[in-house]
């Protein structure tokens, strides 16, 4: 029914993970039950198999990481968007079978969904992450050379779902430049504006935003397990993270890298 590129190949061949567009009704099927199992019970966050294909045939993109014997163990997807005149590919949901994280499944999803958006004549595409999260942070400003500069509170309202209950959602809007090099991180060690306390809180430092090109901004490693120790805890990283972040974009900067101790690099673009 419509037309589907060869499978990507590459370091992923070693093991046994084939990624590529979702082929079939089937397949649909099964990226709207794994996101029902990652996300949990509510469906708000579920998007039903038939809007994932209507979706595909419009401009849209369905990744999936199937295993030799079908089984999908990850998938993410994006829609065609219009922002100010210019066309993105707005990038929704992307997720891994719990069991499989940390294999490269993530990053070799988002490197087809590159490929076959450059295909389809898209320049940039965008999604939204949880700013605590520091492993998505890595992932999306390290790993893929994304930068963010544009932060929302409380994004989606109220959430109801196993990774966000009970907090404001707030986002970082990932923007990936498809046809532009990735901006080079300051060297060197920026001042901290922000960092996490022996005692896991959130310990502000007295930095003069006007007068440095670059700050540093300390994240929890595990932002889950903080939310499972306290919930009055998580908030108030919530709430310090927030105003940290704002008030570097304030000053003109933007996320530029994560280091994997935990921090933003957050600069003033060249």
């Amino acid at each position: 029914m419509w037309r589907v590129p060869p499978p990507l190949s590459g370091s992923l061949a070693r093991r046994q993970v084939e990624v590529r567009l979702a082929r079939t009704h089937a397949e649909f099927a099964a990226c709207e039950a794994l996101s029902r199992d990652i996300w949990g019970a509510s469906e708000r966050n579920v998007v039903p198999r038939e809007l994932l294909l209507t979706m595909q045939l419009n401009g849209g993109l369905v990744h999936g990481a199937f295993l030799p014997d079908g089984r999908l163990v990850g998938f993410c997807f994006g829609f065609a968007g219009l922002r100010d005149g210019k066309l993105r590919l707005c990038s929704h949901q992307l997720g891994v079978d719990p069991a499989l994280r940390g294999a490269g499944i993530g990053i070799a999803l988002k490197q087809a969904q590159r490929r076959d958006a450059l295909r389809l004549g898209y320049p940039l595409v965008s999604w939204t992450f949880d700013p605590l999260e520091a492993r998505n942070a890595y992932i999306n400003l390290h790993r893929l050379g994304c930068i963010a500069r544009l932060y929302d509170r409380n994004h989606y309202g109220e959430m109801e779902d196993e990774l966000n209950r009970g907090l404001p959602s707030d986002r970082f809007e990932a923007e990936w430049w498809l046809d532009r090099p990735t901006p080079p991180a300051p060297t060197g060690q920026p001042p901290v504006l922000l960092r996490v306390a022996g005692d896991s809180e959130p310990s502000r430092e007295p930095v003069d935003l006007a007068a440095v090109p670059a700050v540093l901004i300390g994240v929890p490693q595990d932002f889950q397990a903080i939310k499972k120790q306290s919930l009055e805890l998580a908030q108030r990283w919530r709430l310090a993270s927030r105003g940290a972040l704002e008030a570097a974009l304030n000053a003109g900067m933007i996320a530029v890298d994560f280091r994997r101790e935990g921090a933003y690099v957050m600069a003033r673009p060249l």
